[in-house]
């Protein structure tokens, strides 16, 4: 059997994503989402900074209706986090389908499920800090600076895709339709 001597273009190569995830930038953007992530102000202070991004061009365009789905996700946290700042639930309005439900005798989420959920609510607020970093891996000042980003955004939102689901469809779209 031959070997495959080509390589996919519309995959993100290993080594760049890997390069991204270690950069120091990241480093960085994944300690500062320790604290925005339980913080509602912080979250709502982010939020805001990435929607004055203009993601409609390329190559943040790529990703934009996730860039959303990810802002939307932000301002429900902070809402969550405000009305009950001791137990804030880190998934979205619903349990999305196929996951594993809590057992109602205890009340509560398993450790690991609720570990898991908590370390993907942080990478996306660290992956949203990172887009709006800008000297990190490829500064967003040269041509072609958001490339890293996308690659990253990208990666963390198929790493996020339970989280961000039920936030992918924009609720004024909703409202339009109906009238």
């Amino acid at each position: 059997m031959p070997e495959q001597t080509w390589i996919p273009r519309f995959r993100t190569p290993r080594a760049t994503i890997t390069k991204v995830l270690r950069s120091p930038a990241f480093a960085e953007s994944r300690e500062r989402a320790g604290v925005i992530s339980d913080d509602s102000a912080a979250l709502r202070r982010l939020a805001d900074i990435v929607e004055t991004l203009d993601h409609t061009q390329a190559p943040l365009s790529a990703v934009a209706d996730r860039v959303a789905a990810a802002v939307r996700f932000l301002r429900a946290r902070a809402d969550r986090l405000e009305s009950s700042p001791l137990a804030p639930s880190t998934t979205g309005p619903s349990r999305p389908e196929g996951r594993s439900s809590p057992d109602p005798a205890d009340g509560a989420e398993p450790a690991s499920t609720a570990a898991g959920d908590a370390a993907r609510v942080r990478l996306i607020v660290a992956a949203l800090d990172y887009l709006v970093t800008p000297m990190d891996l490829v500064p967003d000042c040269r041509v072609g600076g958001y490339i890293d980003d996308v690659f990253l955004l990208g990666w963390v939102f198929g790493a996020a895709v339970n989280e961000l689901s039920p936030y992918l469809e924009d609720p004024q779209d909703e409202d339009r339709e109906l009238q």
